[in-house]
């Protein structure tokens, strides 16, 4: 055995087997689900947060008096 191959025999260890695939890809789907979810839930707080900040803008320059 050469240098070459025992530093692969070495490193194949670090290998992902390939009958292992089933935990990787439910790691990454739960990774990309949980995402999309934080996503979601702060694309819908920062719509309401706009709106409620236009409604009082809309009432401060109501108040505001108007000059001649």
């Amino acid at each position: 055995m050469n240098g070459i191959e025992k530093q692969a025999a070495f490193y194949r260890a670090y290998l992902i087997d390939d009958r292992s695939l089933a935990p990787l890809t439910t790691a990454l789907a739960t990774i990309v689900g949980l995402w999309l979810l934080v996503y979601v839930v702060s694309a819908i707080g920062g719509a309401e947060a706009n709106q409620q900040m236009i409604r009082v803008a809309a009432h401060a320059s109501s108040l505001a008096p108007r000059s001649p």
